[in-house]
């Protein structure tokens, strides 16, 4: 049995991307377009200092979960978010090791991830609705952690959780095999600005 994710959209509104991968965050700041990388000092309390019509560039931060696992956090996307891009999503990948990112707004809520070497996949949490690749290690551990194999049904349902955004972070965390914690929050990040265009072509 699963714990329940964080409830990111209680913490951090409607507007967030989270991107789970197997490398280091500077690594990560770096294949999202930051150059400039710096430690946060009072780490995600520096976006609260932003506001959503700054504009880009937007405020990217990297924080680790674990001896291989980074969590990379946006909270603007006035140019998309940059953890959705295909060729991030490969430049993250590791072998065994998907690259995956979670996003909530107001108008759509999805997980998009990339197998190392595969095409992007992804899903809507809340409807289960499936595109792309997903490799049977993938579609196992999203089955165990509660999602159907098909659309979400009355008799099938996706797990309980206490959002959308909630469950979108379920689903991402099934795909890597991590988990983001609150204490993961409150610890050291490093970030920087990007500038990184959203794609024109899926």
């Amino acid at each position: 049995m699963h714990a329940q994710p964080l409830d990111l959209t209680r913490l951090w509104g409607e507007g967030w991307a989270v991107t789970f991968a197997p490398r280091p965050p500077a690594f990560c700041l770096d294949a999202m377009g930051v150059s400039k990388a710096a430690p946060l000092p009072d780490g995600l309390a520096a976006f609260a200092r932003r506001s959503p019509f700054d504009g880009p560039p937007v405020l990217v931060a990297a924080a680790v979960l674990d001896e291989r696992w980074s969590v990379v956090v946006e909270s603007e996307a006035q140019t998309g978010w940059v953890g959705t891009h295909p060729d991030v999503l490969e430049a993250l990948a590791a072998p065994g090791a998907p690259a995956c990112t979670a996003t909530s707004d107001p108008n759509k809520v999805q997980v998009v991830f990339r197998e190392y070497g595969s095409p992007v996949g992804g899903l809507e949490p809340r409807t289960n609705r499936r595109w792309g690749h997903f490799a049977d290690r993938t579609r196992q551990s999203l089955r165990e952690a509660g999602f159907p194999d098909g659309h979400a049904t009355q008799e099938h349902p996706v797990p309980a959780a206490p959002s959308e955004g909630a469950l979108a972070l379920l689903a991402a965390q099934a795909v890597t095999g991590t988990e983001l914690r609150a204490e993961h929050l409150q610890g050291s990040w490093l970030g920087g600005l990007t500038a990184k265009p959203y794609p024109t072509t899926p």
